[in-house]
């Protein structure tokens, strides 16, 4: 019984829900004016505008390039100073030995020979022709060879040698001894200057002539 009472109120609230909305309001002894139903458009989604995409570069080939050679740096060196090649000059006596000395190597009775000719033989490459100088002595029996550009202190010790060449001609000294190498050839001496020189002074000898044998032995 109380279900079915709940039921029958719950329906009659119902109806009288319905009947009050179906009847008009009224405002002022005047029903009031139904408002007009909108109806709304469903809202459709914007139009984006199209992106205009500028086209792509093209792209740009640069060539590889090409590898500089650089020279190899060295370590610097130190300058080379070449030695100054000085000129030379040779002297030198030459004596004549009387015939009691005949045979011996002395020149204790000796006197200066004037007018006796000396040579010095200079050789150079093996190809070249050796350099052959002159030089006779003075009545102190001295000769001098002078400075040429053809002869420098560059190994001139080594390459050039001074011989006995001629002794005067109208002398009875005409027998050329071997003293200090005057028949194979003299290797130079260099020789210290008192004075400053242009050129570098080397010494041969001394040398000696002596009679020919026949006259010393005529004489003995």
């Amino acid at each position: 019984m109380a279900l079915s009472k709940v039921i029958v109120s719950l329906m009659l609230l119902i109806s009288l829900g319905i009947a009050v909305s179906s009847e008009a309001v009224v405002v002022d002894g005047y029903p009031a004016p139904k408002k007009p139903v909108v109806v709304v458009a469903p809202a459709s989604p914007p139009k984006k505008s199209p992106v205009v995409v500028a086209p792509a570069p093209a792209p740009i080939y640069y060539g590889a390039p090409s590898p500089i050679s650089v020279p190899p740096t060295s370590a610097a060196s130190p300058p080379i100073y070449l030695p100054l090649r000085r000129l030379i000059a040779v002297q030198g006596v030459v004596f004549a030995k009387p015939c009691a000395d005949f045979g011996h190597d002395t020149l204790m009775h000796s006197s200066p020979l004037e007018g006796a000719m000396v040579k010095m033989v200079c050789h150079g490459k093996p190809k070249d022709n050796p350099l052959m100088l002159i030089a006779v002595t003075d009545k102190n029996g001295y000769f001098f060879i002078p400075p040429t550009k053809k002869v420098s202190e560059y190994g001139a010790q080594k390459r050039c040698r001074v011989f006995l060449h001629s002794p005067p001609a109208k002398s009875k000294f005409q027998h050329s001894t071997h003293m200090n190498s005057g028949l194979s050839g003299a290797y130079l001496r260099r020789t210290k200057s008192l004075t400053p020189l242009p050129f570098v002074l080397y010494t041969v000898g001394p040398f000696a002539y002596e009679p020919l044998p026949s006259v010393c032995h005529q004489k003995v």
